[in-house]
């Protein structure tokens, strides 16, 4: 079962997708804001991590750059969420290694389609990169 963290300030939202989520056969584990994403991502150990932009004391940027610093959780792929899908937001979500971005509101099975595309997306990469690594070794 993949493991998907869950960071964001909403209540509300975060009820939404931990229902979501559970009924598709995902585990779950929810950080309330930005401060809470590194020590969450790093006790749960999840495969995704859903990131909301707008949170008060550390935002979602701030988080995700965070997250990308740290050697140990650096290539867990981060989806971004946000209310307000500025063109801007998501050039800036994926310079700082957001895999994806998705706006709320978001339509029915989305959010369970954009994480399983991007847990194989990251399973294929890992694969090519292991069978690089073979082929070098052997050449």
């Amino acid at each position: 079962m993949n493991k998907i963290l869950i960071v964001d300030d909403s209540p509300d939202i975060r009820l939404l997708l931990g229902k979501t989520l559970k009924a598709a056969g995902y585990g779950v584990s929810e950080a309330h804001d930005g401060d809470e994403a590194l020590p969450a991502a790093l006790s749960y150990e999840p495969d995704m991590i859903l990131l909301d932009v707008a949170m008060e004391r550390v935002d979602g940027f701030k988080a995700l750059a965070i997250l990308k610093a740290d050697p140990r959780t650096k290539e867990i792929p981060v989806l971004m969420i946000t209310a307000k899908g500025h063109p801007s937001d998501l050039e800036t979500a994926r310079s700082l290694g957001a895999l994806d971005y998705i706006n709320k509101p978001w339509a029915h099975g989305e959010v369970e389609l954009r994480i399983q595309w991007a847990i194989t997306s990251v399973q294929r990469q890992r694969e090519r990169d292991e069978q690089n690594n073979v082929d070098r070794l052997v050449s």
